[in-house]
């Protein structure tokens, strides 16, 4: 409980019960229980949802506002990732100076790029696929964050850590195998109640979660191939990558 507090602390800005006291051991080791976090963003966004959908009746002002939510609810700490990772992936520099590049907190013309086309893409294809089948943006996005945080899991017990130190090392030395299927599990399972609940086909959603991790997993051996490892940016940008990814496959496979 005491990681899953401190996990909660890290990677979110609500207030959570517990983790008063910083252990960086159970806090890697709560690596394992990143869709649980997942889990509380989307049932964030679903309540929220539910509430102003009478009284926003605009598809894409209800999808702008939702994903603005996801990205207050983790005050951007994962869009920076995501940025620091392109400008330094994509500058075609040794492994040494893209981990420098990413390090630095100026961000680049590729990380501008890569932000505008995420939020263009994240919120076009919430609103299509809420739009052609019928489905709640609150629900979508109850199931989003749930399916992106796998990725994560997998990287920290599959990959080096890039640097000689930093946060991101500590989930990556205290994630393994066990910690994957433990998180595999909690999607599965998450997935099935969703689906049974709102009467979406599981089977869909779980081929889109083994995708998602086909993806995960090849995007951190690109990064080890690339940097020597991953780091907390990769992370972050892998993260939001996997939430993208994540509407685009329920654009195609639901």
């Amino acid at each position: 409980m005491n990681g899953l507090a401190l996990l909660f602390k890290f990677m979110t800005r609500l207030p959570f019960p517990g983790g008063n006291k910083f252990d960086s051991k159970a806090l890697g080791s709560g690596m394992k229980w990143f869709p649980i976090v997942g889990l509380v963003i989307g049932a964030i966004n679903f309540v929220v949802a539910g509430l102003l959908e009478t009284i926003i009746p605009s598809p894409i002002l209800m999808g702008i506002i939702l994903v603005t939510l996801d990205v207050i609810i983790t005050g951007g700490l994962h869009l920076d990732g995501l940025a620091d990772t392109f400008d330094g992936i994509f500058s075609y520099r040794s492994k040494q100076k893209m981990l420098e590049i990413m390090k630095d907190s100026r961000v680049g013309t590729n990380g501008v790029l890569v932000l505008v086309l995420y939020f263009i893409f994240k919120i076009a294809f919430l609103v299509e696929t809420s739009e052609l089948f019928g489905i709640s943006q609150g629900v979508i996005m109850l199931i989003v964050p749930v399916l992106a945080r796998i990725n994560g899991v997998i990287n920290c017990a599959f990959e080096p850590y890039a640097r000689p130190t930093g946060m991101g090392k500590t989930f990556v030395e205290n994630t393994d195998s066990l910690g994957v299927a433990i998180a595999y599990g909690t999607v599965t399972a998450i997935l099935y109640a969703v689906s049974q609940y709102f009467g979406l086909p599981f089977l869909n959603l779980f081929l889109i979660l083994n995708i998602l991790g086909v993806n995960g997993f090849f995007f951190g051996k690109l990064m080890t191939r690339k940097i020597g490892g991953i780091t907390g940016d990769t992370l972050g940008a892998l993260l939001e990558l996997s939430s993208v990814l994540s509407l685009v496959l329920m654009y195609i496979c639901l």
